[in-house]
């Protein structure tokens, strides 16, 4: 489910996932979106030239309103009739192939998760809004480009759409370095949030904040996303098939997979410089302790909620599904810290500016 981009392939692709284990959202050139091995230039040019002549990866469905602050980033497909019978020419193992004849719109639609925090805020990750690609392999306008959609867990409802307002991205964050990777976006004024949330399907999450307790050894956490849901390993190329062959698919229903919050050392042992302060690491563990293969997120997940439950039964937010290896491969995930950004979210609410993305640094303690 995870937007999540394979760091050995290219972290900040945004591209679609699967809680697979958020990774990233897919690049959207005018035949072809997502993460592949042919560049959007390359494949934009084939398909001119023809003219002329992200369920939860090992997840299931998330019960209905148990995530109401479940928000997704998501474009407006503009797939002819000329790129669809193009499409259709393309052999399945053609890194260009988008299998437009299998996937649905809100599929091809879908990039990014992210979560409700109230006052027309969402919290997502860096690499889902920042210097996001367009169609033909020219640079996005996250704030035209892009909308949100709240106020439900299936992507065929379409009541939920909002206009976004201003992004700001952490000045921490480069796609070298992968570290910072957190983006706060604001949407437009709006009466429906005020309605959805008396109607009782949009709810802010809580964050967790520095000040709270530290977490438990292996403490149970939950990640949801609409990413794709094929197990896709280590080595695989990031593609639109999964290791079995297979296509992959965003599901329309909310996933969720259990995951176990691991030690920093296993990450760090794993990811090396990607690795630091401001991330978390998480993964599930089977009978083993050994991390299960089989459940993570994925492409399509990035930018969505990690969650724990606190005494009381409420839920809150302590992590942003940032990358990792693969889907489902058997490698522990990494996650943005929310904990650690608490003075960066407040400082970023005050210097967003409407019809702008403005990259924040870090407040001075």
């Amino acid at each position: 489910m995870r937007s999540q981009l394979a760091w050995t392939v290219s972290w900040a692709l945004t591209a679609s996932s699967a809680l697979s284990g958020c990774g990233k959202e897919p690049a959207e050139p005018s035949v072809q979106e997502g993460p592949q091995a042919g560049t959007a230039v390359d494949c934009e040019a084939r398909r001119a030239a023809a003219d002329s002549g992200g369920r939860i990866v090992g997840g299931e469905t998330a019960r209905p309103r148990s995530a109401p602050w479940q928000a997704e980033i998501l474009s407006s497909p503009r797939y002819t009739a000329e790129d669809r019978a193009y499409d259709a020419t393309l052999a399945n193992d053609d890194p260009c192939k988008i299998f437009l004849d299998r996937r649905q719109d809100y599929e091809l639609a879908h990039k990014c998760g992210g979560s409700y925090i109230g006052d027309r805020w969402v919290i997502t990750a860096a690499h889902c809004v920042d210097n996001i690609p367009s169609f033909g392999g020219k640079p996005g306008n996250v704030l035209t480009d892009r909308t949100v959609r709240l106020g439900t867990q299936n992507l065929t409802i379409r009541d939920g759409i909002f206009a976004i307002d201003a992004v700001a991205i952490h000045s921490g964050y480069s796609k070298a370095a992968k570290l910072d990777d957190i983006a706060l976006i604001r949407l437009k004024t709006d009466p429906r949030l005020a309605q959805f949330t008396a109607a009782g399907r949009l709810a802010p999450v809580r964050l967790m904040a520095a000040a709270d307790r530290d977490f438990d050894q292996l403490e149970p956490l939950r990640v949801t996303g609409w990413g794709w849901m094929g197990r896709r390993n280590e080595r695989d190329t990031v593609g639109r098939r999964d290791s079995g062959g297979r296509v992959q698919r965003n599901p329309a229903d909310l996933q969720q997979v259990a995951l176990n919050y691991l030690p920093d050392a296993m990450c760090e042992a794993e990811y090396g410089e990607f690795y630091g302060p401001g991330t978390l690491c998480a993964a599930s563990l089977g009978p083993d302790g050994r991390v299960e293969a089989g459940k993570d997120s994925c492409q399509g997940d990035s930018g969505g909620p990690l969650t724990r439950q606190e005494d009381g039964g409420v839920r809150s937010l302590v992590g942003v599904v940032s990358g990792g290896k693969g889907c489902g491969a058997g490698k522990p995930a990494v996650y943005t810290r929310v904990s650690r950004y608490s003075k960066w979210i407040a400082a970023a609410q005050r210097t967003a500016r409407s019809g702008q993305v403005v990259r924040v640094p870090e407040p001075a303690s």
